[in-house]
């Protein structure tokens, strides 16, 4: 099984009784991160789940509900998937999470391709990752984690999937890199010098942010037990981690959404790490 380290992981997590009720499972490979949750919840049901696609009947697992964009009404025009998923969707979701479990086990929800659950939808949905009720399973799929709501991501556990080699950094990534790690060691004044001389343009923005979602990302990976070539400068706290990867990713969408200013969003992860 690929990702055999992150299953072992949560493996180790489940029979320890120390399973979290969300994840976000995040990755270029929709089929991949479809494969990973099915088998996770055959380890917590114990059961066959059938259908490559997830294309389950009820009659066969009533413990699990699935969520995609095409079950939204709303997302549907002229017979074409148009990639929403909507609060309708996810109010039933909600419904079938108020029921006992049909086994006796888990209840679980996956929601495919998450960030396209729209504004609404998401902060629906904060009530379940807020408030779980009994054995909940959440498992949100997300090949852009970064478009979910800073309030969704941080009540879910990551897990990243991702090739080796999609997790190494380029030539042009370790000279980023080195810089970065030097600048984060700077004080104020320093890095406030830094953003004021630093180009931004053609793409520079975009990259550092880049740089720094990988190097925290594995910091992360390292600090709950994934073993990690890569040499932090600090020893930061987990939840400080946390809090650094959620402001990048907010400015990252922020970047592609709004004509926001690179330096001062600079300036912001600068005064964090």
């Amino acid at each position: 099984m690929e990702h055999q380290k992150q299953f072992e992981f949560l493996k180790q997590k489940y029979e320890a009784g120390q399973l979290p009720h969300a994840y976000v499972f995040s990755g270029p490979d929709a089929g991949d991160l479809k494969y990973f949750a099915k088998e996770l919840v055959k380890l917590v049901n114990g059961k066959n789940v059938a259908g490559s696609d997830f294309a389950i009947e009820k009659e066969t697992y009533p413990d699990l509900f699935i969520a995609k964009s095409q079950n939204s009404k709303s997302s549907l025009k002229d017979g074409e998937d148009k990639r929403e998923i909507d609060i309708a969707l996810i109010r039933e979701a909600q419904n079938f999470l108020s029921y006992k479990s049909y086994y006796g086990g888990y209840k679980t929800v996956i929601i495919e391709d998450a960030d396209y659950m729209n504004t609404e939808a998401q902060n629906c949905f904060l009530k379940n990752l807020e408030e779980p009720k009994g054995d909940t399973l959440i498992l949100l799929l997300s090949s852009k984690p970064e478009m979910l709501l800073p309030t969704i991501s941080s009540r879910c556990q990551q897990i990243k999937f991702t090739s080796d080699i999609a997790e190494k950094f380029s030539p042009e990534e370790q000279n980023i890199l080195q810089d970065l790690l030097k600048v984060m060691q700077m004080d104020l004044a320093e890095k406030f010098l830094y953003t004021k001389n630093i180009k931004l343009d053609n793409g520079n923005f975009d990259r550092i942010l880049v740089v720094l979602q990988k190097y925290f990302r594995q910091l992360l990976l390292a600090k709950i037990g994934i073993p990690s070539s890569l040499v932090p400068i600090k020893d930061y706290p987990l939840q400080k981690i946390k809090k650094i990867i959620n402001l990048i990713e907010t400015i990252s969408h922020n970047s592609l959404v709004y004509n926001s200013s690179p330096k001062l969003a600079l300036e912001i992860i600068l005064l964090e790490v």
